[in-house]
C-alpha cells in the first residue's frame, strides 16, 4: 500500500508545476513589457517637458540625474526588502507606483517640482527593475532553462511601443498629458492580471537583511563587468548618432538611423539569446558577446563611410544585448547572497556605468576626439573577453 501511495502524492505536484511556471513565464514577460512601455513614455515626454518649462540643457540634465539617482537609491534599498518579502509584492507596489507617479510630470510647474517628481518616478522604476529581474530568475530556476534574455527583449519592445504611442499621439494632435494619463491607465490592468500568476519567492530566505544592497565579495567581479557593459551600452545610446553626424558628416536622418540599427539588433539578439545561452552556457556566451561587440566597435570606428559604421553598430547591438541579462542572472544565483540583494548590487553598479559612461566619452572627446574616446570605451569589452572565464555561478 505504501509503495502505491507514494507516486500518488508526487505525481500531482509534477503535473501542476509545469503549468504554474508556464503561466509565471508569461506573466513576468508582461511585467517586463509594461515596464518598457512606461520607460518609453517617460523618455518620449522629455523633449516636451523641456519645452513646456523652458529649460536649458543644464537644468534638464539635472532632472535626468534625479531620475537616475532615484533609481539607484531604490535598487540599493529594494534588494534586501525583496529577500524578506519576495519579489511579487515589490513588483505590485512598484508597478502601480510607477503608473501613478508618471502622470505627475504634467503637474510640474517649476524646476524644483520637476526634480522631485523625476526622483519619485526613478525610485519606482528602480524598485520595479530589481523586483522583476528577481522574479525572472525565480521562474528561470523553476523552468530549468534560461529566459532572462527574452525578458529583456520584451522590455526593449515595450520601450519602442511606448515611444510609438507617444509619436502617434502627437501626430493625432494630442499633447503630453494625453498619453501620460492614458498609457498608465491601460497598462495597469495588464500588470494587475500578470501579478496573479507570479511565483512566491524570497520570503524569509535571506539569512540576514542589510539596509543597502552593496556588492559582497562574491559579486565584485560580476558588478565590475556590469559597470563596464553599461558604460559601453550607454556610450552607444548617447553618442552613436553624434558620431555619424559629426565624425562622418552624415545627414540627420542617417544619423538617427544609426541608433535604430543598434536598437533593432539588440532586440533581435535578446529574442534568441536564451536558446544560445542554453546551448553554450553563460560564460562562453558572455565572452563571445563581448568579442562580437568589440569587433563591431572596431568596424564602426575604423570605417570612414556610413555603411561599415552601420554594420559595426549592428554587431555592437548583437554583442552587448545578452551581456546584461547574463550578468543579472549570475548576480541573482550566487551562493550565500540573497537573490534580490545580488541583482540590486549588480544593477546598481551597472546603472552607475550608464550614468558615468556618456560623460566619460564626452570628457575624453574634448581632450582628443570622439573617435578615440569611443575606442577607449571599446577597450572595456576586452576586459570581459580576457577575464570573463572567472565568472562562475
Amino acid at each position: 500500500m505504501g509503495s502505491r501511495s507514494a507516486p500518488a502524492t508526487r505525481e500531482p505536484s509534477i503535473v501542476s508545476a509545469a503549468p504554474a511556471t508556464g503561466r509565471a513565464r508569461h506573466s513576468i514577460t508582461a511585467i517586463f513589457f509594461v515596464n518598457g512601455i512606461l520607460i518609453g513614455c517617460w523618455a518620449s515626454a522629455i523633449p516636451q517637458i523641456k519645452e513646456r518649462l523652458a529649460l536649458d540643457e543644464g537644468p534638464l540634465g539635472l532632472a535626468l540625474l534625479c531620475f537616475a539617482f532615484g533609481s539607484i537609491v531604490a535598487m540599493l534599498l529594494g534588494g534586501p526588502r525583496i529577500d524578506r518579502v519576495g519579489s511579487r509584492l515589490v513588483i505590485a507596489i512598484s508597478a502601480f507606483g510607477f503608473c501613478l507617479s508618471l502622470p505627475l510630470v504634467i503637474l510640474a510647474a517649476s524646476l524644483p517640482q520637476l526634480l522631485a517628481i523625476a526622483s519619485l518616478i526613478g525610485f519606482t522604476n528602480g524598485l520595479m527593475d530589481v523586483a522583476m529581474n528577481a522574479q525572472g530568475i525565480t521562474v528561470e530556476r523553476q523552468r530549468g532553462r534560461p529566459i532572462m534574455s527574452s525578458l529583456h527583449a520584451f522590455f526593449s519592445i515595450g520601450g519602442m511601443t511606448g515611444a510609438g504611442v507617444a509619436a502617434l499621439t502627437y501626430e493625432l494632435g494630442g499633447g503630453i498629458q494625453h498619453f501620460l494619463i492614458a498609457v498608465p491607465l491601460l497598462v495597469a490592468p495588464i500588470a494587475f492580471f500578470a501579478l496573479q500568476a507570479l511565483l512566491t519567492d524570497g520570503q524569509g530566505r535571506a539569512a540576514k537583511t542589510t539596509l543597502l544592497a552593496l556588492p559582497p565579495r562574491a559579486l565584485w567581479l560580476i558588478a565590475a563587468f556590469a559597470f563596464l557593459a553599461f558604460v559601453c551600452e550607454g556610450a552607444m545610446f548617447d553618442w552613436a548618432a553624434v558620431y555619424l553626424r559629426e565624425a562622418l558628416l552624415s545627414e540627420p536622418g542617417t544619423a538617427a538611423l544609426g541608433f535604430g540599427v543598434f536598437s533593432a539588433a539588440m532586440a533581435a539578439a535578446r529574442l534568441c539569446g536564451d536558446r544560445v545561452v542554453a546551448r553554450f552556457g553563460r560564460v562562453l556566451v558572455l565572452r563571445g558577446s563581448a568579442t562580437l561587440a568589440l569587433i563591431g566597435y572596431t568596424l564602426a570606428l575604423s570605417g570612414g563611410t556610413v555603411p561599415p559604421t552601420l554594420l559595426g553598430y549592428a554587431l555592437i547591438g548583437l554583442g552587448v544585448a545578452n551581456i546584461v541579462p547574463i550578468l543579472f542572472s549570475l548576480g541573482g544565483s550566487q551562493e550565500g547572497v540573497g537573490q534580490g540583494s545580488g541583482i540590486a548590487a549588480v544593477a546598481t553598479a551597472g546603472y552607475s556605468g550608464s550614468l558615468l559612461g556618456p560623460a566619460f566619452v564626452g570628457f575624453l572627446a574634448d581632450l582628443s576626439s570622439l573617435r578615440w574616446s569611443l575606442a577607449v570605451t571599446a577597450c572595456f569589452l576586452l576586459l570581459l573577453v580576457i577575464f570573463g572565464g572567472r565568472v562562475r555561478r
